[in-house]
């Protein structure tokens, strides 16, 4: 039997799903089924040599790239090829450039490389390896060097409409998997596979501009059954644009019936369909009653017309958020959004004003912020669009370097022609300020009054108390300027890595320690917020005198406000067992959570929250710095920030 390892590296504890995929098209095949061997994968980051001394013997070595794995994979394909240089090498996944000439030869340990999808062009190559003469030419997808000269063939052919993909879930290529008694799995999951449309910054839809496919219905009954039975908390739904489709709201209703009859999942992530629909809200609406939904997309990337059209995304608008977000308010269903700081055309203006105006529709529990990275096959990384709009770049690595480990890089946008390097970064300031002040609720309920009483917008609002904190050369200044200072320095230190930049900081460490010394999914944000935390009365002071510094009389009115939104900020103090009572002059919780025209009181409330975040996850006790924050911000990417940071509504009783 021939060996077959696969590498798909990754630092979360993701279901291997790219290779039981791969594995069992190919075995549609009897002979290649009957004269291959498929090891188990490799999955876990574990150190590289590690790694290669667990390949024995391999007769052919596949690859699934992207940008978390890419160097490390094509490093230990490097070392096995050396160590067995009868082993055949494919490389496959996003992360493998369409532009394969000068990386072939860059690489010359890797002897095939499969472009788009892979079912079909792994199938075909693994049979022609069985021939006396081994003849690729006429396998489609594929580019490879033959004696120093450098081929390609025509794009290869896609599985048809109704995709023909035995479950992995269903024939055991997941229990070892599954078996590991090490927690935190997360199934990946498709359902349809294709996306119509083509963003500039995205190599997904670039890739598989087609008609979306689909997995049979009965096929997914199976598999969520199974995925029950394994005990599987955590669903990601990998479609394009789940909700594209009426049929999934049935699969939605199958995943929301294994929850009530066995508990499994618990949670499910989704990426919606780009233009929300009816579907859509009916799904969200299904998963978000049994507390099963890590928040419902509307994806936006940037609130910009002129931008939004430079990216191919012009058919989705503004109005159209609107109209959605009011919906989704009413219901009571959590959404979030996410911008990309560095599109083409967009300004510090645009920028900012965009935040705001994502507050202003309502957008008020997640709005996260991602510098642009361009992807090796997205078209806003081909160099007509890289000139058009002048991309200033630089490559960084993706995370810390761990041990002797090839480190991975991505290229990120710091200045375009219309955002200069300054502007860039004062506008990833704002945006990790504004995640921790109003996504984090230190500051949403006071600017949601001011800007709905006519007093202060959201941009005067944030724009204006930045600037005053950042002039506080005291204890509320100092985090603000630190993240400040680090933003500058990543701007110019090529060593820096993109995620974990705050771990890179010895001050910031020694500070995150005492509440989580093995937590690496620290964002700036993150470090903002718990500072915050720890000078609450120092901040509310200098909130109240922005305030009143901007002509607003601190009259009876807003001095109980100012109480109210210091008092539901969650405390490390808090005791589940005991609750939290308090009481007001005005009616706080029913304007800002039941809509209520604002209402004299007294009113007296308590809190009684026990867990927070999605599915009540995580148990708060009193003066427990890691479940604090855990239970206080949540853990970081792909994990949703709703139902974290304060005092929860549907925890709050009133007392008279």
């Amino acid at each position: 039997m021939n060996s077959i390892y696969f590498l798909c590296l990754n630092a979360l504890q993701f279901v291997p799903y790219a290779f039981g995929l791969l594995k069992n098209y190919a075995e549609l095949d009897p002979e290649i089924r009957k004269s291959y061997q498929w090891h188990e994968p490799v999955h876990r980051m574990e150190p590289e040599g590690r790694i290669v001394e667990k390949i024995k013997a391999p007769a052919v070595l596949c690859a699934s790239c992207y940008v978390w794995n890419h160097q490390r994979q094509t490093r230990i394909a490097e070392r096995v090829k050396a160590r067995h240089p009868g082993c055949r090498v494919i490389f496959g996944g996003p992360h493998v450039p369409d532009d394969a000439e000068s990386f072939l030869r860059k690489n010359p340990f890797i002897d095939f490389l499969v472009h788009g999808e892979g079912e079909i062009a792994l199938r075909d190559l693994l049979k022609s390896f069985l021939e006396q003469d081994v003849d690729v030419s006429h396998i489609q997808g594929i580019s490879y060097l033959k004696k120093g000269r450098f081929f390609s063939t025509q794009p290869g052919k896609q599985l048809p409409k109704e995709l023909p993909l035995p479950s992995p879930y269903l024939d055991g290529s997941f229990d070892a998997f599954f078996a590991d008694p090490r927690g935190g799995k997360i199934a990946l999951w498709e359902t349809n596979r294709g996306c119509p449309y083509s963003c500039a910054f995205c190599d997904w839809g670039v890739r598989s501009t087609n008609k979306i496919r689909t997995h049979g219905m009965d096929k997914l009954r199976l598999e969520i059954k199974a995925m029950a039975e394994a005990g599987v908390e955590d669903i990601y739904v990998t479609d394009c644009n789940f909700g594209i489709f009426p049929r999934d709201v049935e699969i939605t209703r199958m995943l929301v019936d294994s929850n009530q009859r066995t508990g499994y999942p618990k949670r499910v992530r989704i990426q919606f369909a780009k233009n929300s629909n009816d579907a859509v809200f009916e799904i969200s609406r299904l998963l978000h009653e049994k507390e099963m939904l890590w928040g419902t997309t509307l994806s936006m990337q940037s609130v910009n017309m002129d931008v939004l059209q430079a990216v191919n995304r012009g058919q989705i608008g503004i109005e159209n958020y609107r109209k959605l977000e009011k919906r989704y308010r009413a219901a009571g269903i959590p959404t979030y959004t996410e911008l990309i700081l560095g599109l083409p055309l967009e300004t510090r203006q645009s920028f900012i004003d965009g935040i705001c105006t994502l507050f202003e529709i309502g957008l008020h529990e997640d709005v996260r912020v991602f510098e642009l990275a361009l992807l090796p096959n997205a078209p806003l990384s081909r160099p007509e669009a890289r000139k058009r709009y002048g991309f200033e770049t630089g490559f960084r690595p993706l995370r810390l370097a761990e041990g002797h480990s090839a480190q991975e890089f991505v290229e990120l946008v710091f200045a375009t022609a219309s955002l200069p390097p300054a502007d860039w970064a004062a506008c990833l300031l704002f945006a990790e300020a504004v995640q921790a002040l109003h996504n984090g609720a230190y500051t949403r309920f006071l600017s949601i009054y001011l800007h709905e009483r006519g007093l202060l917008s959201y941009r005067e609002f944030y724009t204006g108390l930045l600037d005053v904190l950042m002039k506080d050369r005291g204890k509320v200044g100092a985090p603000l300027r630190r993240i400040q200072q680090l933003i500058a320095d990543f701007a110019v230190d090529r060593q820096m890595p993109q995620i974990n930049r705050v771990l890179t900081q010895p001050d910031m460490v020694e500070f995150l320690n005492r509440y989580n010394p093995r937590r690496k999914g620290w964002a700036l944000w993150t470090y903002l917020w718990l500072v915050l935390s720890e000078i609450k009365d120092d901040f509310y002071a200098a909130l109240q005198d922005f305030v009143t510094g901007r002509g607003i009389p601190l009259d009876d009115e807003l001095a109980d406000l100012l109480a109210y939104q210091r008092d539901i900020m969650l405390d490390i103090g808090y005791d589940p067992a005991v609750g939290k009572s308090v009481e007001y002059r005005h009616d706080w919780f029913g304007y800002f959570f039941e809509r209520k025209p604002l209402a004299a009181g007294p009113i007296r409330l308590r809190y009684t929250d026990q867990q927070m975040g999605v599915s009540f996850r995580y148990p708060l006790a009193a003066n427990d710095p890691r479940r604090f924050v855990n239970a206080a911000i949540g853990l970081s990417y792909p994990y949703s920030k709703f139902r974290h940071f304060f005092h929860q509504p549907d925890r709050t009783e009133r007392m008279g």
